[in-house]
């Protein structure tokens, strides 16, 4: 049975918290949280494969990565009920509810001003505020090829065997909206590149035990028997996970 009970006007209620879903309002308008609701971009087909996955899966922490107006942090918390979470943002102002939940709720974490790229203090969050125990990540940040890649490098030798690695958002590339030259992210590489690499890294090793994708997410499950930290992050001077693929010596070309 569904937990989720949305209401006419976007509006749900979980944990004793309050959201209004504001998925299909252009950024811009878009309400700010406020201490009675949190605003959550994510609509229902978000929320129910969440709902589906939290049924029977059961992380200790978890690390999100873009929290806009904290409303996504919030539910996946109240979900998931994990013992420890924390998350990072880019955009310099904090989102002052989501400061006031965590300042009454033990064990978490937010840090804005900070980059999906900034391999120090995701080492640092997930070492010492997560306790050496990440079971899911969420990356719902900047839906860019390169700096969804960099933070897959850097944390996916970090995440728990049979951990979840999720990423919203890949295929902006292959929507109508997104053809022209002038169009947002035109200049970009599409993120479903890294999805190709990720088939290719499964294909390629025993890290990965199955990738699942949907039109608007898809989630990478770290193989149980994969050797935690075995893979050393390229942004530390190390190799790369990817550099694993092979792929009888052709080269691989982004579009």
């Amino acid at each position: 049975m569904n937990q989720i009970k949305i209401g006419p006007g976007g509006e749900f209620s979980l944990g004793g918290e309050t959201f209004v879903i504001e998925g299909d309002v252009p950024p811009k308008d878009r309400r700010p949280s406020t201490s009675e609701a949190f605003t959550i971009v994510k609509n229902d087909p978000y929320l129910r494969l969440y709902e589906d996955l939290a049924s029977g899966f059961s992380p200790r922490s978890i690390l999100e990565l873009g929290i806009f107006q904290g409303g996504s942090y919030v539910f996946l918390d109240k979900l998931f009920k994990p013992r420890r979470m924390s998350a990072v943002d880019i955009r310099p102002k904090p989102v002052a509810p989501l400061l006031d939940y965590v300042s009454r709720t033990e064990n978490r974490f937010v840090h804005f001003a900070t980059s999906q790229c900034d391999g120090e203090m995701l080492r640092q969050i997930v070492l010492s505020e997560l306790a050496d125990e990440l079971d899911l990540v969420v990356d719902d940040a900047s839906h860019t090829y390169e700096e969804t890649k960099t933070s897959f490098e850097l944390l996916f030798p970090l995440l728990s065997p049979g951990g979840i690695y999720v990423i919203e958002d890949w295929s902006w590339a292959h929507n109508s909206a997104y053809q022209s030259p002038d169009a947002p992210f035109s200049k970009r590489h599409a993120l479903s590149n890294l999805l190709f690499e990720q088939i290719m890294l499964m294909g390629s090793t025993p890290l990965i035990s199955e990738i699942r994708v949907w039109h608007f997410l898809y989630l990478i499950r770290k193989a149980k028997s994969a050797v935690r930290r075995g893979e050393l992050s390229s942004n530390g001077g190390d190799a790369s996970v990817f550099d694993q693929i092979v792929s009888r010596g052709k080269k691989w070309s982004l579009i």
